[in-house]
């Protein structure tokens, strides 16, 4: 049984428009964001085997949000995920060593939408709808796959299991 998680990061600053895009940290809003998926995370008992992120400061701080509290037992931090097309992130995710069977990748829109439709079935849920309505800083959708190698990942299509954003968590909380 392989997962993939697929998140978008955390809400980002504009309080310095001098910043090149790669450069702009979270906001308020965005660290607050993120501390509630890592809490829904760790509620859910949901650790990652490999997780993969954008060098841009926003994700790696999403991603930091993550690192204390959530088991994760490799993280590939790279330059080729930023700007990448679905594409190129299904060529990454095909590359994946099979001993890694619950996968977490940050990333940006909109490839992270066009990702989940090429490679989960057909859906009409209403999960699949919300995502593709709009796919929220800091969501996160899980996919499952009935395959024993990520080099399937596009022939054999995955499950989209899960749509969970910040909000969501927030509301069902208070």
């Amino acid at each position: 049984m392989y997962k993939l998680y697929v998140m978008r990061h955390a809400k980002s600053s504009w309080d310095f428009p001098e910043l090149e895009d790669h450069d702009r940290p979270l906001s308020k809003r965005g660290f607050k964001s993120a501390k509630i998926i890592c809490e829904f995370f760790i509620k859910n008992n949901i650790n990652f085997d490999l997780v993969y992120c954008s060098s841009a400061k926003r994700t790696i701080q999403t991603l930091d949000a993550l690192i204390e509290k959530v088991e994760i037992k490799k993280t590939l931090v790279t330059q080729k995920l930023y700007h990448a097309s679905s594409n190129d992130l299904i060529k990454t995710l095909k590359k994946t060593p099979n001993e890694f069977k619950s996968v977490l990748l940050i990333n940006h829109e909109p490839s992270l939408t066009e990702l989940v439709k090429k490679i989960c079935f057909e859906s009409k849920s209403s999960m699949m709808r919300s995502l593709i309505e709009k796919f929220s800083t800091c969501a996160v959708a899980e996919i499952f796959f009935n395959f024993e190698s990520w080099d399937k990942i596009e022939e054999l299509k995955g499950e989209l299991i899960n749509f969970t954003k910040p909000k969501q968590l927030q509301a069902s909380n208070e």
